[in-house]
């Protein structure tokens, strides 16, 4: 890639850049103080204006430093504000509420400008997986043109907004992340914010106390001990639980240190524990399907017998060690399970407004012909037009029925093939990958991948879930690396 070589020294002296640049920080750092001054907030400001001061203070330096790096830390540095998303630093600006992910993914865009300008055209030669970003790209280009038709224009720009941050992150994983080294790191980032959520999440459901985005703030007792962490309810963290377990366990299978081993294993009992007590049965079907997946596809003969023994030894030392606690366990489960497995009612509960929402999705879909209601509309649709009682829940807390309604047919059977697509590359390239990082990466990422499928649909939000994208931007960047490497071009 020629972009590897532009460095700031090449910047400084190309006085077209300079002065956008220059002139960019500017505007953030007027902003910033304008905003201070009428708001009064001395720690967000201050955070923010160093970040400013220092975009300046690295274009005053003379050294070379290679700009693809810097761009690739910001990328990190942007995911990383992505997991925590609004819990830390949020900025009101009028009806918009900016937090570090809004402001570092922007950017980013303006860094990868700056690469452009200078090169003269855009390389994308290493990029081995255009089919799918082209239907990420037709995705975007088909809610633009839903506008046309969109009820509410406010929802549907909102919503095209939100997928374009989501398709941005992706191309840049993608672009970016070339090589082994990145994978690895990008594989203990995701571990490293489990880890920094878990003590959050204990604290939650002992205390009952919550950080300031959370909406169990105020909750009703019953709920008021649900972990919800960084995110605004217990659904979301459930599912964020549901979708790192996967790389627990491929931690614990591929890394030989008795140490890390026995701190993966504490790990994964405490994510199960605060799964348990999110209440979130999609995601209990999400672990349940990944447990399952792992055991009948993954693992070789060996394993499974092992795994077998095991896990009879370590029930047997629970009842034996702990009787009382295993019991209150076994009949937590047991209830749960249950939850999931009775008869679902058809005309009250949560599940019959569930099934009556995804009953109005459809006959939305029939009013629009096939191509749906619009980006993001069909809670407008719910809210003015629905056919069947929803008893005031508008949300339909299922993304495959969200995806259909909003974007039609074509959409919802282009995201299935591309789904699926990366699922079967992921097993293809899994069935030949030796014991190393390689296989624990692909493999954290096809389980993961697979337990998706119910883990979406427990969230009221799962467009704005940013972490979702991350498992596919992941995944791509792992797609796209190993097509490089096949040819000969991974570095």
């Amino acid at each position: 890639m020629r972009i590897t070589k532009l460095e700031w020294g090449e910047l400084q002296n190309n006085k077209l850049l300079r002065i956008l640049v220059v002139c960019s920080f500017a505007v953030i750092f007027g902003l910033v103080i304008g905003w201070a001054v009428t708001q009064g907030v001395l720690i967000k400001s201050l955070v923010v204006g160093i970040v400013a001061l220092l975009g300046l203070f690295l274009l005053s330096q003379d050294r070379a430093i290679k700009v693809f790096l810097l761009q690739k830390v910001l990328l990190y540095l942007t995911i990383v504000a992505g997991f925590i998303g609004s819990a830390f630093l949020t900025i009101g600006v009028g009806p918009i509420h900016l937090f570090p992910y809004r402001v570092l993914l922007p950017l980013l865009w303006l860094f990868f400008a700056m690469g452009i300008l200078h090169q003269g055209r855009l390389d994308i030669s290493h990029i081995k997986v255009k089919p799918y970003l082209q239907f990420l790209g037709l995705w975007l280009v088909y809610g633009v043109l839903s506008l046309a038709w969109a009820l509410s224009k406010a929802d549907a720009i909102r919503h095209i907004v939100f997928l374009f941050m989501a398709v941005s992150v992706i191309f840049f994983a993608v672009y970016y992340f070339s090589n082994s080294k990145d994978l690895k790191g990008f594989y203990y980032l995701w571990l490293l914010v489990l880890a920094a959520l878990i003590p959050i999440g204990l604290w939650e459901n002992l205390t009952g106390n919550h950080l300031s985005v959370s909406g169990l703030i105020g909750a009703p007792r019953v709920n008021i001990f649900m972990p919800s962490t960084v995110f605004k309810n217990p659904n979301d963290f459930a599912t964020f639980l549901a979708l790192s377990i996967p790389f627990i366990i491929a931690l614990i299978r591929y890394r030989r240190s008795i140490f890390t081993r026995s701190v993966g294993l504490v790990v994964l009992g405490v994510s199960l524990y605060l799964l348990l007590e999110t209440s979130s049965r999609a995601n209990y079907l999400a672990v349940i399907l990944e447990f399952a997946f792992l055991f009948t596809f993954l693992f070789r003969l060996k394993a499974k017998f092992k795994t077998v023994i095991l896990g009879g030894l370590l029930i047997l030392a629970l009842v034996v060690a702990l009787p009382g606690v295993t019991q209150r366990l076994a009949g937590t489960i047991s209830e749960e399970l249950e939850s999931i497995t009775s008869p679902w009612s058809l005309t009250y509960g949560s599940t019959g407004v569930r099934i009556n929402l995804i009953k109005n999705s459809l006959i939305f879909l029939g009013r629009t012909g096939g191509f749906g209601v619009g980006a993001g509309n069909v809670e407008y649709w719910m809210e003015n037009s629905q056919v069947h009682d929803t008893h005031g829940t508008l949300n339909l807390h299922n993304w495959w029925a969200e995806l259909l309604a909003n974007y039609g047919v074509f959409t919802f059977a282009g995201y299935i093939l591309f789904y699926l697509a990366i699922i079967a590359k992921l097993y293809e390239i899994y069935r030949y990958l030796g014991t190393g990082i390689e296989k624990m990466i692909c493999e954290a990422l096809l389980v993961a991948l697979v337990g998706f499928f119910f883990a979406s649909i427990s969230s009221s939000a799962i467009m704005t879930l940013r972490f979702q994208w991350f498992l596919f931007a992941f995944a791509l960047a792992f797609l796209n690396y190993h097509r490089k490497k096949g040819l000969g071009g991974a570095r």
